[in-house]
């Protein structure tokens, strides 16, 4: 007998329905209307007249997020407020996730999702008519907020790992990709013998300078420009966090290899990144960050432990062992070959 699919006809349309509200937050955190509503309860014209949008349409988005519990929408008095949920896009929250939102990324060019299908190539080109590392570069203010962007995932991700591992008592530890120094300044926080580098674009550094100077580790901190594909600066500890999963294999290996050619013998590596499983199924997680990689970048990929083991040997690395983060965050732990002559 046909049995009417009600059920999962309304699953997919809540899928149907989930796109567009993911984009309606973005859309809210980059007007930053959740900082405008810190104070509370205010009236939607106001809100428009300060972000310079268009009453009605802002009105019917809030609805929209309304019925999500992102914000409350009180129609009589055409006045909204946040929730708890609706609390964390504010900029100032301590768990502020505003710019994982509000940043570019996914929600700009994955309705050209059909165009990487078909050619395996990203589809940031098609879409903003530049490569993504290309298209920031050339905007300051959407590279800060990117910057921001991943500074609050490394806070979720990242940070957690870093008391599940030993440091050493002196030393250098080299953050390499290290973005605003999120992950470099709990690491030197843990230990307090150690002192730090951290490289990257020349556009990220001034951030990275301020949280060193604010933290009051600016004299344990050199901050220098760097290339991923040129050799390193010695250092005892060697760090690569959500790095590579940025490239394609080939390019991997040439930014593992730039490191073991700037490393002492002994130097250790800790690269942190999800791993997927060997077998069985992703997460649904893992499935989605693996798909954003490959939206976004060329080449781009999440990668099980074996393959990362093979791009390690591939350029001089002898794999140690992985320590368990957080769900979606592994350390995978490496040393220079000990028959490595470079």
């Amino acid at each position: 007998m046909f049995r009417e699919p009600i059920a999962e006809i309304a699953e997919l349309f809540h899928v149907y329905q989930s796109g567009l509200v993911f984009h309606a937050i973005c859309a809210v955190a980059r007007l930053e209307i959740p900082d405008r509503l810190a104070d509370g309860p205010r009236p939607v014209s106001e809100l428009a007249v300060e972000v310079a949008a268009d009453p009605d349409a802002l009105r019917r988005v809030l609805r929209l997020l309304d019925g999500y519990e992102i914000v409350t929408h009180h129609r009589e008095t055409d006045r909204v407020w946040l929730t708890d949920r609706g609390e964390l896009l504010r900029r100032d929250h301590p768990m502020s996730v505003w710019a994982t939102f509000a940043t570019l990324g996914v929600s700009d060019v994955a309705h050209r999702l059909v165009d990487t299908i078909r050619t395996g190539r990203p589809a940031v080109p098609g879409a903003l008519g530049a490569g993504f590392w290309e298209y920031l570069a050339d905007r300051p203010d959407q590279q800060a907020v990117f910057s921001q962007a991943m500074a609050e995932q490394a806070r979720l991700l990242s940070l957690p790992c870093v008391p599940l591992l030993d440091w050493p008592d002196g030393g250098t530890v080299v953050d390499v990709g290290g973005g605003s120094g999120v992950l470099l300044a709990a690491v030197l926080d843990a230990a307090p013998g150690l002192k730090g580098i951290l490289l990257d674009q020349p556009q990220v550094l001034p951030r990275a300078v301020d949280r060193f100077r604010e933290r009051g580790l600016a004299d344990r901190v050199d901050v220098r420009p760097h290339d991923l594909f040129t050799p390193v600066p010695a250092g005892d500890v060697y760090l690569l966090s959500r790095v590579l999963h940025d490239w394609d294999d080939d390019a991997v290996v040439g930014i593992l290899d730039a490191l073991a050619r700037g490393a002492s013998p002994g130097a250790r590596l800790r690269i942190f990144e999800d791993l997927l499983p060997s077998s069985g199924p992703l997460a649904a997680t893992q499935a989605w960050s693996d798909v954003v990689m490959m939206v976004l970048y060329p080449g781009a990929r999440e990668r099980t432990l074996g393959q990362y083991r093979e791009l390690l040997e591939r350029a001089g690395w002898a794999f140690r062992r992985t320590v368990a983060g957080p769900p979606g965050m592994h350390v995978i732990e490496a040393s220079r070959s000990a028959d490595e002559g470079r």
